[in-house]
């Protein structure tokens, strides 16, 4: 089957799942020409630009203008039924929150503030948005977005003009990157949530969760552990723990260092001899975070978590840590959970930006959120269809 054969059975096959909450069928099949225009446009995903490469006028582009932006039929269940259909055509073994930033001209798009993008080393005007990703470690490595929160400073939700300009919702609440991450997993993956009951092999459970929680690590922790989900995060290597063996020992055995020299001290140096020099697990030690205290369980261990280091040179400082509380998961395991991310980060690159995630010419909050749930409908048939 060539590649348009392909994508065009997959298009039609996902498009009677995604589209069955919308009541019309004229909305149903603008949905699937916004699809197509987001596979097969050359550049920029404008609403001009997909008209035209649809070999429309400006009847279409308006028809598609209004399908995203102006139109009232709601994002989530579409959202979910895309997540359906993805964990029955590939099952994610876990879930991966990534960061998304969109450079804008001026402020009056929706979401849009100055902030500073360590990628780039500068501060821009730009959105900031968290996209979950289901994922597996399985070779080949596959990655598709299932959902997306854009993040609203305090700035934005306390400027009524631009609230109304940009039609977003009563009782949204301005919160912190970590916060708007959590928020973006729990309202598609999190426990209760649909889709989430059982693990890839249908047993109870919750998928595990990758996050790169860096420098605002305790408080993702401390969200987590209260929702109850496995978890593996990306830490600060300044970060200050516990070493649970010293700290048991009492007294002057107690420990406090930093993630790094955790992992530098509790290393097995003739263990590292016989590693070999790959990207991979360097250290592991049982710590204690200064966040034990949160949570109503007090039994012994209880808020323990497992520091891993990993990096190509078991000579060297980790290039990474991680903090998981899947304690009793071997290496391989989370090795493969951690390089997620990094799928993640490459799936990004080679589909999402190709079908125009960014390219979301409108200003407001809804039009925003039905853009981007498309265009991760359109990376999926991308994925599926082989490109």
């Amino acid at each position: 089957m060539t590649g348009n054969a392909a994508r065009h059975e997959v298009l039609a096959d996902l498009c009677d799942h995604l589209f069955a909450s919308l009541p019309r069928s004229d909305q149903r099949r603008t949905g699937r020409d916004y699809l197509r225009g987001l596979l097969t446009t050359k550049g920029r995903k404008s609403f001009r630009n997909m008209a035209v490469g649809l070999g429309g006028d400006a009847t279409l582009e308006q028809r598609l203008h209004h399908f995203v932006s102006c139109s009232t039929w709601e994002w989530m269940p579409m959202r979910r039924a895309l997540a359906e259909y993805m964990a029955a055509a590939t099952p994610p073994a876990a879930w991966v929150l990534r960061p998304m930033v969109v450079p804008k001209e001026g402020d009056s798009t929706v979401g849009v503030h100055r902030r500073y993008v360590p990628a780039l080393g500068q501060f821009l005007n730009a959105q900031f948005a968290v996209g979950l990703w289901g994922a597996s470690p399985a070779q080949p490595q596959q990655a598709h977005p299932v959902g997306w929160r854009l993040l609203l400073t305090r700035e934005w939700l306390d400027d009524e003009a631009g609230r109304a300009r940009t039609a977003v919702p009563d009782g949204l609440l301005p919160e912190s990157p970590v916060d708007c991450a959590v928020e973006a997993y729990l309202a598609m993956a999190g426990p209760g949530a649909g889709g989430a009951a059982t693990d890839p092999a249908g047993r109870p459970g919750v998928r595990p969760l990758v996050m790169a929680g860096d420098a605002d690590v305790v408080r993702a922790v401390h969200r987590l552990r209260a929702a109850r989900v496995p978890f593996a995060v990306r830490a600060d290597p300044a970060l200050p723990l516990t070493v649970v063996e010293a700290e048991e020992a009492g007294g002057a055995g107690r420990q406090v260092l930093t993630a790094s020299e955790s992992l530098r001290r509790c290393s097995d140096p003739q263990a590292a001899e016989h590693r070999t020099r790959r990207s991979g697990p360097l250290a592991a030690v049982r710590v204690r975070s200064p966040f034990a205290h949160v949570g109503a369980d007090h039994a012994p261990g209880a808020h323990d978590l497992l520091l891993l280091g990993t990096g190509a040179d078991p000579y060297r400082r980790p290039e990474e840590v991680w903090l998981t509380n899947l304690l009793d998961a071997d290496a391989t395991e989370l090795t493969g959970l951690i390089s997620l991310l990094g799928a993640v980060d490459d799936s990004f690159a080679r589909i999402t930006d190709r079908v125009g995630i960014r390219d979301f010419t409108g200003r407001t909050f809804p039009g925003w959120n039905r853009h981007v749930t498309l265009a991760s409908a359109a990376h999926c048939v991308a994925l599926l269809a082989g490109e």
